[in-house]
């Protein structure tokens, strides 16, 4: 399992990108034309010209994919290759999550952030299967009374992954989806972990496995 959805804590099979919309790749666009090397000039203005054509919709010609769609559909293709060495979820997830109910109060979930020093808190149920992701800033910007449950502000699906997910296809799929960290479940739906953006940077500093990541 690759990316997986929740809907009020049961697996779902409706597609990812049908509830998660792509988001925030537009802006790595122009970062290709920075600091071009010799003879690269006239490419990328060839290349630009061939996108603004394509944007105003001439000759019915199909929009290039942005690059986190490309690294997107290039890491699920890498984690299809037999022996071909990778970087798991479980290898760099954050053990054990921090989790609340959804009667927990906004008030009590600001409490548990500042004090654990975290920015994410994953909403769990009754029965332990996990609900929703809320981040610091979704219980920020609650115009909400302080004294009111989670369960009013928390969205209705969650995007979780396995232990087993590439963390290539992790990277790719907060550029592709604009997330800020994504749960780890098992195969009984159980929330065994977290993976954040800070977690993939860390590995970016380090150079862990960096050469999959191109």
């Amino acid at each position: 399992m690759a990316l997986v959805i929740y809907d009020q804590g049961y697996r779902i099979q409706t597609p990812v990108r049908a509830l998660f919309k792509p988001g925030g790749v537009n802006s790595l666009e122009p970062i290709k034309a920075l600091h071009p090397a010799a003879g690269e000039e006239q490419r990328i203005e060839t290349e630009a010209e061939r996108f603004r054509l394509q944007g105003a919709g001439l000759a019915g010609k199909k929009h290039p994919q942005q690059p986190a769609q490309r690294a997107y559909a290039a890491s699920e293709k890498a984690a299809e290759q037999p022996g071909a060495p990778q970087l798991l979820a479980a290898q760099i997830m954050t053990s054990p999550v921090q989790h609340i109910s959804p009667e927990t109060t906004i008030r009590d979930a600001q409490a548990r952030m500042r004090r654990l020093n975290i920015q994410h808190l994953v909403v769990i149920s009754t029965e332990q299967r996990p609900l929703a992701l809320l981040n610091a800033l979704d219980l920020d910007q609650s115009t909400l009374p302080p004294q009111s449950p989670v369960a009013v502000i928390h969205g209705r699906h969650l995007l979780a992954a396995s232990p087993t997910t590439d963390a290539s296809h992790l990277a790719a799929s907060f550029v592709e989806f604009d997330l800020n960290a994504i749960p780890i479940v098992d195969a009984d739906d159980t929330l065994v972990g977290i993976v954040t953006r800070t977690d993939l940077l860390r590995l970016l500093i380090t150079g862990a496995h960096i050469e999959r990541w191109a």
